[in-house]
């Protein structure tokens, strides 16, 4: 996947696409910066539900994951998307899912901790403060959705 493709694809990721305009293209240079690029192969585990001490963050560039929960009917994500921000707001920064590849393809794999840390360096701190409030409510967003699909059950 080259370049322009890989921006595009992290252009059109939901948490992305909600940043104000002036953002977007600053905010993708600062992940393309602190990003290792990797393919990933079907029932890769990406991320481990119970683990603590990680801060990775996941951008699933092309492919499929299933989010799997103990206690929820699974649930697959298509490329594009941003995963592991959920660990973020949970205590012990514990991961809420297990992560595990459907459809192999490309992500990005990257730190929450340096990312947030570049980023208060690129950003003014309003629009940190943008940028801190969209990834709480994206993470907020998924768990909903995590806890919508358990009521369903």
């Amino acid at each position: 996947m080259d370049l322009a493709a890989i921006r595009e694809r992290i252009l059109a990721t939901p948490l992305v696409s909600r940043l104000p305009e002036s953002m977007r293209q600053r905010f993708v240079m600062v992940l393309l910066w602190l990003s290792d690029t990797r393919e990933v192969c079907r029932e890769e585990t990406l991320f481990e539900q119970g683990e603590t001490d990680t801060d990775s963050g996941c951008l699933i560039l092309e492919g499929m994951v299933r989010i799997k929960t103990e206690s929820a009917a699974n649930k697959t994500i298509d490329a594009p998307d941003i995963l592991g921000e959920v660990q973020l707001f949970t205590p012990n920064r514990q991961r809420t899912a297990t992560v595990e590849v459907v459809v192999g393809g490309c992500v990005l794999m990257f730190s929450w901790h340096e990312l947030a840390t570049t980023a208060k360096e690129s950003f003014t701190d309003a629009e940190f403060a943008d940028l801190k409030r969209i990834i709480t409510e994206s993470a907020w967003t998924r768990e909903e959705n995590l806890k919508q699909k358990i009521k369903e059950m």
